[in-house]
């Protein structure tokens, strides 16, 4: 395959750096999966022809792990997989724990507290399920987690101590803000609070509360030093700003035609394609050609 895409790097290095890849790591919605949430059977098919050059394959994702399981299991990925953006690093299986982060518990109150106060919904995460209140079900529709196993409760009271990410929605921005403010003021050295907008629902503003340095970069770092891979034998991908530290951990960055103008700048290589037109898929049979030259 010929190298169309955009690469801000001298094109022998790139080779170079391909010919040295041994753990490809990519985001999932936005990048791996099509807007039907659909993995595109060549690139699964590609996945496992890497693989046969003994290159790994997995994942790093904001989504909770069991949604991701159906996935990885589909891709044959047998190593541990980053799920809630670090927060949780284990196989499909649940046999290999190898990071968990939880956030404590009068964070977690004070969190509860302040969804009350400015009418902003909440929900709880835990490793495998997402728990939420009646006042809180619209998180089914809002959050938008394929495969998540949701759990209606009738209080929080008896889940807060396992949790290890807090999602939070609303449509007034100003309301977010504020909620983001005082979680920050109040223990920014327990949590790393993030806001955004929906890449869906553009009226809809989002919060993410996660446990101080739990990021993708600390799961990846946490992975990579596991399987033993270097910097410069990593490759990862993505397409959004939940990617930002994934980038940030120095392997080679690739990107998609349709990713947010902050990934371009720090991409090593920018496909001409976006996820609807398997932008991973052309990148990977990239990758392998480039193997067999």
């Amino acid at each position: 395959m010929s190298l169309l895409g955009r690469l801000p790097m001298e094109l022998n290095e790139f080779k170079r750096r391909l010919k040295k890849v041994k753990l490809i790591v990519s985001d999932v919605d936005g990048t791996l999966l099509n807007k039907e949430y659909e993995l595109p059977a060549e690139c699964r098919e590609m996945v496992h022809k890497l693989m046969g050059k003994n290159i790994l394959f997995t994942l790093a994702t904001q989504r909770i792990h069991s949604s991701i399981v159906p996935l990885a299991r589909e891709l044959g990925i047998e190593i541990p997989i980053i799920t809630l953006n670090g927060a949780l690093i284990q196989d499909v299986d649940g046999k290999n724990l190898l990071h968990r982060s939880l956030i404590q518990e009068k964070k977690v109150d004070k969190a509860l507290q302040l969804a009350e106060k400015y009418y902003v919904r909440i929900a709880l995460c835990h490793n495998d399920h997402i728990v939420f209140t009646e006042d809180n079900s619209v998180f089914q529709d809002f959050l938008g987690q394929i495969g998540v196993d949701y759990k209606l409760v009738d209080s929080y009271d008896k889940y807060k101590n396992e949790t290890n990410h807090i999602f939070m929605v609303g449509n007034e921005r100003e309301n977010i803000l504020k909620v983001e403010r005082k979680m920050r003021f109040f223990s920014h050295r327990h949590i790393i609070v993030s806001r955004f907008r929906s890449q869906s629902q553009n009226n809809l503003h989002k919060l993410e509360i996660m446990p101080a340095k739990t990021t993708k970069k600390t799961g990846m770092a946490k992975l990579a030093k596991y399987l033993g891979i270097k910097k410069d034998e990593l490759v990862v991908i993505g397409d959004w700003y939940n990617d930002r530290e994934l980038f940030d951990y120095g392997g080679l960055n690739v990107t998609l035609k349709d990713s947010v103008a902050e990934l371009k700048h720090k991409a090593h290589y920018i496909s001409p394609y976006t996820n609807e037109e398997d932008g991973v898929c052309h990148f990977l049979e990239l990758l392998y050609d480039n193997l067999n030259k």
